[in-house]
């Protein structure tokens, strides 16, 4: 009997909230930020919002399926939490990295190696 208690209880555990951002990379050009056009997705059972610590007020609020992008500025990696409207629970989580390249640093390269410089 323990047996079947057990998996009458494995749908409530597997249904956890879906929480998707994409794309989770931003690249930007050095002493810029990055600018990023923010896919964002959750479905769950009751209404969420979505947070940019340590801003304390909501980006976006929604019912249990939500869909929607935001265009945003990071100037660093990102973590943004889903929060349940009602109660502020910390949901979900997910991390939006940001890479910066220097497309100046070919061309110091290549001088350094044409001239034997350090």
């Amino acid at each position: 009997m323990r047996f079947v208690l057990l998996l009458l209880a494995m749908p409530a555990v597997c249904g956890a909230a879906e929480f998707v951002l994409t794309p989770l990379i931003c690249v930007q050009q050095k002493y810029h930020h990055c600018a990023i056009e923010l896919k964002v997705r959750w479905q769950q059972p009751a209404p969420a919002c979505l947070y940019l610590p340590p801003q304390t007020e909501p980006l976006l609020c929604g019912p249990a399926g939500m869909q929607q992008q935001l265009t945003l500025q990071l100037a660093k990696d990102s973590r943004f939490e889903l929060r349940a409207a009602d109660s502020q629970q910390l949901l979900a989580e997910r991390t939006i990295k940001v890479l910066t390249i220097d497309f100046n640093a070919g061309d110091k390269l290549l001088k350094r190696s044409r001239w034997g410089t350090p």
